[in-house]
């Protein structure tokens, strides 16, 4: 863990206790926390919880500063709840944009994704997919009854409440794709697009493989297989074949596509669904979607 001062980024809900506790918590862990910034809609309750912690951190000294970062797109009025696609893709785009300058200053940041509705917490696994690097945390809160009850914004040593790591897999790790997207400024367009290059790349590798490690009999028998999912008895009577040189083919490819792979083993269904794409013609593009190679 990085020792330079840290961000932490919070979704607020109804309950403004759950930025403070998450806070503490960090405090008690030895993080140093330099800024928080809180990402809120404008629904009245959250703006109650906005004004209740905004007046707990200017009472206080020793917390640091705090900022917000209303959901409001760039055109139309604030957000009130994440309701429609339209909602969606702005509030994702206020927050991937905001965390992107954050990262961009170097700085650590923690994200605590426990308030406020389920879609903000969504939403905000996805940006850190994208943007997080080693030095940055997701986390969950889990507070029990009695605290939340309590209303008290800073919890005590003994109260029922923790802070739960969120693992992350930072999808530009995974996805060369997104390694070029990195300009994009609407993360919506860049999910789209990187899978677009990600599916276009694994469908090359598929088809290569196919090309260049299967024989003739060996393609026209994976090819039936994937393309209708028959059993080695139908693939034989299909292919006017033996069930055991239907066997000895499928176990050629198998051990091929392994090695081809670098996996320890494939199997039936994990040939299948490496060259579906291969053997089956994609399916229609559905609006705004298309994930099609």
């Amino acid at each position: 863990m990085s020792t330079r001062t840290a961000i932490l980024l919070a979704t607020l809900g109804i309950e403004p206790q759950v930025v403070t506790a998450g806070l503490t918590l960090l405090r008690r862990r030895g993080v140093r926390i330099g800024q928080v910034e809180v990402f809120h809609t404008h629904a009245p309750p959250i703006l109650a919880a906005r004004a209740r912690l905004q007046s707990a951190f200017a009472g206080d000294a020793v917390l640091p500063p705090l900022a917000w970062v209303p959901l409001t797109p760039d055109q139309g009025p604030p957000l009130m709840d994440v309701i429609t696609e339209s909602d969606a893709r702005a509030a994702f785009t206020r927050i991937y944009q905001h965390l992107k300058v954050r990262k961009a200053a170097g700085h650590p940041v923690h994200f605590l994704i426990a308030g406020g509705r389920k879609p903000l917490a969504l939403l905000s696994m996805a940006a850190a997919q994208m943007l997080f690097d080693q030095d940055d945390r997701l986390w969950h809160l889990y507070s029990a009854d009695a605290f939340v009850q309590s209303k008290r914004l800073f919890p005590r040593p003994d109260d029922p409440v923790q802070l739960v790591p969120v693992p992350v897999l930072p999808w530009h790790r995974l996805a060369p794709g997104f390694v070029a997207l990195e300009g994009v400024e609407d993360p919506w367009q860049a999910v789209a697009q990187a899978w677009q290059g990600t599916v276009a790349e694994r469908l090359a590798q598929a088809r290569r493989f196919v090309d260049e490690n299967l024989t003739p009999a060996e393609r026209r028998v994976v090819a039936l297989l994937v393309q209708e999912g028959l059993s080695d008895q139908d693939l034989a009577h299909r292919l006017h074949m033996s069930p055991k040189t239907i066997s000895r083919h499928l176990s050629s490819a198998y051990a091929k596509a392994a090695d081809f792979w670098q996996v320890p083993r494939v199997q039936r269904a994990q040939l299948v669904a490496l060259l579906h794409g291969v053997f089956v013609p994609p399916r229609s593009p559905v609006a705004n979607e298309d994930f099609s190679p």
